[in-house]
């Protein structure tokens, strides 16, 4: 064989190569996370009807909901009396033709590729250029979502707690985890979507849970964990012929089924109409699902406490998909993941810049308001009392009716009165710890979007005046003009890695629920979680250097050591921490026709904390008291407490 024939046998046998890899890419990248992480075939229970079973179940859904659904006709006219999951769907659904919402433009997506792209399946995105780290650069492009946080507001972490089993001495077995929240219905979140050049295998697109947000007749009873024949764990989806019957375009109630965990919380159920919060009704039979005191927000989307609710309006009206991509709103400091971060959301969008028209004695005072004030400022006037303001998960207490021991929700507060709600400058753009970036127009210089309380010992030689001058203050004045808007406080107590840490944050450290729920021993289940594959795999190099380096410079850190894993797993250098500042979330439900008054403001008990906005005290004496000079129509009188 002469050179090149050498050179092109070698040449020929480089794209073989590369060839198998590239068609393997995403098995071989699987083979690198922990064996427990691994997607796998499932097989999924058949449920197939008879043509009079079919009939019947048609019937008794059109009686039950009152609506004739078009899968009905479709499944009878092509004999399709069984659902199979996404290969059902994909049939007929290969592709959907959608509307840009902004462009108007018609276009013709390839309906899996949508879906699998989207935040709801891969529960993280890369786009969120107003989010900044605390260094003062953008974060964009590093992917941040609930696949990868480690937050003080669970306690536990996506990529470990995905489908847990908790076992209570009386014999019962409960459900908890993440995965209850993924329409994905593998036996862990999808890891493997961090991991560069990865496709979503066949036997991950077989599990996707189509029917939870497309099926009104979805049987919450039947998420619950299961543990298949191989010993693994996974969340379990309504499959039935029934779910599939009653397909429809997403409503509300369907969203609320995870939503409202975040929203509502996973206690209070609105009487005026119950179906806002279906899946704490139906919470699983064999094991059911843990129901957690304290909500996120306390901003419940349901008739009682929204507007738009209670006119009936679906989340789709406003949060306006392309395919399977659903827009959250420009606006962040916590709901980083979007798919459309681009997409602005707002109240203007429907109500115009000149919203008050109706009563004409009072609208000219309330549109000049507009011009400052964000209009959640007046019509979130308080919170849902069950929400966790401060959640400690270092002194856990036994709830004797649930059988279980849960994190202590120290403070439950719900308004800007008793620290519930804060009131803060905002320009839309946040920082990677959750606070609301902005400043006060007025050019005082007094204002501070961040004032840490809660400093911890490792840092109090942190000049943090200095920082926010040099770091904060350029990043303000490229921001554009803020407005006033609520935020929800939140703060955590919880174990956390004392040398991955900065002056802003550390790594905080995951608890075992299954341990935390049954022993109530803090100590006990950070040990056992840290001991996770997962965990072992995140202090190491890989991590360090494909995501983690770039992640702990966005709070100020040097660098990812994970060098201390050894010392993690005896709990050295761990120890329990708030986070320094107390974060502020965005809320945008529970908006009510009757807003805050001018009293609620402008006086000296009012919810505002005028020192803290910037004022100088001259001014904060003329702004506490002008509700003394207001008479029109009742605004001089404090809006009353409740919804």
């Amino acid at each position: 064989m002469n050179r090149a024939s050498k050179w092109a046998a070698g040449l020929s046998l480089v794209a073989v190569c590369a060839l198998v890899a590239w068609w393997q890419w995403s098995t071989l990248l699987n083979q690198v996370l922990p064996a427990d992480q691994r997607p796998a075939a499932i097989e999924f229970p058949i449920e197939a009807l008879s043509l009079d079973e079919f009939e019947r179940t048609a019937d008794a859904l059109r009686r039950h909901y009152r609506q004739r659904f078009s899968h009905v006709r479709r499944f009878r006219d092509a004999g399709i009396l069984a659902y199979e999951g996404p290969e059902t769907c994909l049939a007929c659904h290969q592709t959907m033709t959608v509307r840009d919402p902004e462009t108007k433009a018609v276009q013709e997506l390839d309906t899996l590729e949508s879906l699998l792209g989207s935040v709801h399946y891969r529960f993280f995105s890369k786009g969120h250029d107003n989010v900044f780290g605390m260094d003062g650069r953008s974060t964009e492009g590093i992917p941040m979502g609930k696949i990868n946080r480690m937050c003080p507001k669970p306690g536990s972490a996506a990529m470990t707690a995905w489908a847990e089993v908790v076992k209570l001495d009386d014999g019962r077995e409960l459900s908890e985890g993440c995965g209850q929240c993924h329409i994905g219905g593998q036996y862990q979140g999808p890891m493997a979507e961090l991991l560069p050049g990865y496709r979503t295998t066949r036997v991950e697109q077989e599990a996707i849970d189509c029917l939870i947000c497309h099926s009104v007749a979805y049987d919450m009873n039947r998420k619950q964990v299961v543990v298949d024949d191989n010993g693994r764990r996974r969340w379990d989806q309504d499959r039935s012929m029934r779910a599939a019957m009653a397909v429809t375009k997403p409503r509300s109630q369907s969203c609320l089924r995870c939503h409202q965990h975040n929203m509502g919380g996973d206690i209070y159920i609105d009487a005026t109409d119950p179906s806002f919060m279906e899946s704490l009704q139906n919470t699983g039979h064999e094991r059911p699902r843990v129901l957690h005191p304290g909500s996120k927000r306390g901003t419940p989307f349901s008739p009682s406490w929204d507007v738009h609710a209670a006119a009936g309006m679906q989340c789709l009206d406003c949060h306006v998909a392309l395919g399977h991509r659903v827009p959250k709103g420009r606006n962040t400091t916590s709901l980083v993941a979007n798919d459309l971060p681009a997409r602005t959301i707002s109240c203007e969008g429907c109500h115009g810049e000149q919203p008050h028209a109706q009563n004409a004695e009072v609208a000219p005072l309330l549109n000049m308001h507009h011009e400052k004030v964000a209009c959640q400022t007046c019509h979130i006037p308080s919170l849902h009392e069950d929400n966790a303001t401060y959640r400690d998960f270092v002194h856990p207490i036994f709830e004797k009716h649930a059988g279980i021991y849960i994190y202590d929700d120290v403070l439950k507060a719900t308004s800007g009165r008793d620290r519930g709600i804060m009131y803060v400058w905002w320009n839309g753009s946040g920082t990677m710890v959750s606070n609301p970036i902005g400043d006060n127009a007025n050019g005082e210089g007094l204002y501070r979007f961040y004032d840490p309380d809660q400093i911890w010992p490792e840092f109090e030689d942190f000049d943090y005046e200095a920082w926010y001058q040099e770091t904060m203050r350029p990043l303000i004045a490229e921001g554009g003009p803020s407005k006033l808007y609520p935020m929800k406080r939140f703060n955590g107590h919880q174990h956390a890695d004392l040398v991955n840490a900065g002056p802003f944050a550390g790594m905080f450290l995951p608890y075992n629920l299954p341990t935390y729920y049954a022993t109530g021993d803090a100590e006990a289940a950070v040990r056992e979680e840290v001991r996770r594959p997962m965990i072992r795999m995140m202090y190491g190099n890989l991590f360090k250097y494909f995501l983690l380096d770039r992640f702990m410079s966005c709070i100020k850190v040097d660098h990812w050591d994970p060098s201390v894993y050894p010392d993690v797993l005896e709990l050295k250098n761990v120890a329990p921490r708030w986070m320094p500042m107390d974060a502020g979330l965005e809320i945008n439900h529970a908006i009510r026709r009757q807003g805050l008054t001018c009293v609620d403001c402008h006086s000296p008990d009012g919810v505002l904390d005028w020192t803290a906005l910037g004022y100088p005290d001259d001014r904060i004496e003329t702004l506490q008291n002008l509700a003394d000079t207001v008479t029109i129509n009742g605004w001089g009188e404090r809006r009353p407490s409740g919804p």
